[in-house]
């Protein structure tokens, strides 16, 4: 794909261009991340990222012994360690 340029608004506000549009299929009211790289920036749609990350928790549970936490036990303790309930 061809280099592609856009003005930043006073908003700090840019367009992508319509051929990176189509090819990431990027719509409207889609959520797209910034990643900072070494000498640039990277528009990373979630589903990437999310495959990206997938699995990196696969050792933890594979050496886990015992019942893994419920989904609430997790938001409890975090909860807890952010000290907004006791």
């Amino acid at each position: 794909m061809a280099l592609r340029a856009s003005k930043v608004t006073r908003k700090g506000q840019v367009t992508i261009p319509i051929e990176v549009r189509e090819k990431l299929n990027i719509q409207e009211g889609d959520t797209i991340f910034f990643e900072e790289r070494e000498d640039h920036i990277a528009i990373v749609r979630p589903q990437d990222l999310v495959e990206r990350t997938s699995g990196v928790l696969k050792e933890y549970a594979k050496n886990f012994e015992g019942e893994l936490p419920s989904r609430d036990e997790i938001w409890i303790g975090i909860a807890k360690e952010r000290g907004t309930i006791e």
